[in-house]
């Protein structure tokens, strides 16, 4: 492996780790700006998370 394509693997492995980083804090931003209701899944179209396939019927 050259010298060039070393550097260029280094620089689009420091842009894909910026990449999903700032993806996570988007996604991260996105969901504080939420209103509680919606974070909280209090309403009644939520499926709760310890039904059973046979209660989701």
């Amino acid at each position: 492996m050259g010298l060039k394509s070393r550097k260029c693997a280094v620089v689009f492995a420091i842009v894909s780790v910026v990449g999903l980083y700032s993806a996570a804090a988007y996604r991260v931003e996105q969901a504080r700006h939420q209103p509680n209701s919606a974070a909280s899944c209090s309403l009644a179209h939520c499926v709760p998370h310890t039904a059973t396939l046979s209660a989701l019927r």
